[in-house]
């Protein structure tokens, strides 16, 4: 391989003239094909005048690729392989052979070794991880939802001291015989009066079971409030007592 690297990098400039002149004689084809189909009547003649220019083409970008390839080699590679190229082999010493009786080689004593004697390198004692304190978890207690005693007039959503804050969805149901609108109220407190009551949200459409309306937590101050849904009939009656639940505005 360094040898093949070594001859690519001694003819390098030879094969980048050689792709140079091809190149330029392919780019001279194309340029008489493209004139022939710009010329041509036929549409087979366009045609064969199109494959030659694609041919052309295809040939000078090989020969692109080749010099890239050559200038890798002769560059990178052989940068890589240069120690290889450079090593040359080491003539071998010849042994010359004497003839007759070995003369006698007197014999050295060996001096004597005291071995070394080594000493334990004590190992380091692995170190215990600590253990974990455990952080017992508070519970968190379960919101319950308010004790409505009429099913035609229920909030299920925010439940009994539920903290609150933005915008808060009333989930529940309002409906009754003789329907004519329902209204949801809130006020300061647990037990807010009658004159302390605020209305926020209405609809003349019953709900089952849904959105009955949305209460803006974010215009009061923080404390504690009351939210009631009243059912109206037709006449004028609401639904006695009405569901009332309260929240925590945080």
């Amino acid at each position: 391989m360094a040898i093949v690297v070594a001859f690519i990098k001694t003819y390098a400039a030879w094969v980048y003239g050689a792709c140079a002149l091809v190149a330029l004689w392919y780019l001279r084809v194309a340029l008489l094909a493209r004139r022939e189909r710009r010329y041509a009547v036929f549409a087979l003649e366009r045609e064969t005048a199109l494959n030659r220019v694609y041919g052309a083409w295809t040939a000078a970008i090989a020969l692109i690729v080749i010099m890239g390839l050559v200038y890798f080699l002769s560059t990178v590679v052989f940068q890589a392989v240069a120690p290889l190229v450079d090593q040359t082999p080491q003539p071998l010493t010849p042994q010359v052979a004497v003839n007759g009786l070995p003369s006698a080689t007197p014999t050295l004593p060996l001096p004597e070794i005291t071995p070394e004697t080594e000493t334990p390198t004590p190992r380091p004692r692995p170190t215990r991880p600590p253990v974990p304190t455990l952080i017992p978890l508070t519970p968190t207690p379960a919101v319950q939802a308010p004790r409505c005693l009429d099913p035609r007039a229920v909030i299920t959503s925010p439940g009994l001291n539920a903290q609150v804050s933005g915008m808060v969805p009333i989930i529940g149901t309002a409906v009754r015989e003789r329907f004519q609108y329902y209204k949801l109220e809130y006020g300061p407190g647990t037990s807010p009066t009658d004159n302390q009551w605020s209305y926020f949200a209405d609809s003349d459409k019953p709900v089952q079971g849904g959105l009955l309306g949305t209460f803006n937590a974010g215009t009061l101050p923080p404390g504690t409030y009351s939210i009631r849904v009243m059912v109206v009939d037709v006449t004028g009656n609401y639904v006695d007592p009405p569901c009332q639940t309260v929240v925590v505005i945080r």
